[in-house]
């Protein structure tokens, strides 16, 4: 188990050797939670749990996206929104 300190701004550094051992490297996102009343759990967020999530979205979202942002634009210009 390691020790670590609380700084003033409720921030603490995960140890190295435990950081590296789980494989959490700077940029990833980890999960907490809170167990039996007084027990802080950590751990890493399954990155690839993100990718599944696109999967309903049609293969020319990209496309779709860019000309609805083209349409609003064209449609603040002749509400008078932009110039």
């Amino acid at each position: 188990m390691a020790s670590v300190t609380v700084t003033r701004h409720s921030q603490v550094t995960i140890p190295k050797k435990i950081r590296e051992e789980v494989g959490i490297t700077e940029g990833d996102k980890v999960n907490m939670k809170v167990v039996d009343g007084n027990k802080i759990v950590i751990e890493k967020t399954n990155q690839d749990a993100w990718t599944d999530c696109t999967d309903f979205l049609p293969e020319d979202f990209e496309k779709i996206l860019k000309s609805m942002r083209t349409d609003s634009t064209s449609r603040f210009k002749r509400l008078g929104l932009v110039p």
